[in-house]
């Protein structure tokens, strides 16, 4: 008799924690979800009017730059190859 009490106390036992275990589970979802919320809601009430569309131009404008920058850097590049050659040619021609 006494295993079968045993056993119906280790189940409510069970129960208690399984139920403790949800309601931290539901809580702790429930409190980030709102958490989440109410920083897109300060993060939109702070933002700047046009600050995405700045930021985005800023982002295009430093792209350009940098292509620009490396077809600049390959033009070099070939017309320094090009005297180097041209003067090994020379050099060459010498011996």
């Amino acid at each position: 008799m006494k295993a079968l009490e045993w056993s119906s106390w280790q189940a409510v036992g069970v129960f208690k924690r399984l139920r403790w275990l949800l309601l931290g589970g539901v809580f702790g979802a429930g409190g980030s979800l709102w958490i989440r919320r109410q920083f897109r809601h300060l993060a939109a009430r702070y933002a700047p009017v046009r600050g995405t569309a700045t930021v985005a131009g800023a982002a295009r404008r430093v792209s350009r730059d940098l292509r620009e920058a490396w077809a600049d850097g390959q033009r070099e590049m070939r017309d320094t190859e090009t005297k180097l050659r041209g003067e090994q040619i020379k050099v060459s021609d010498r011996y």
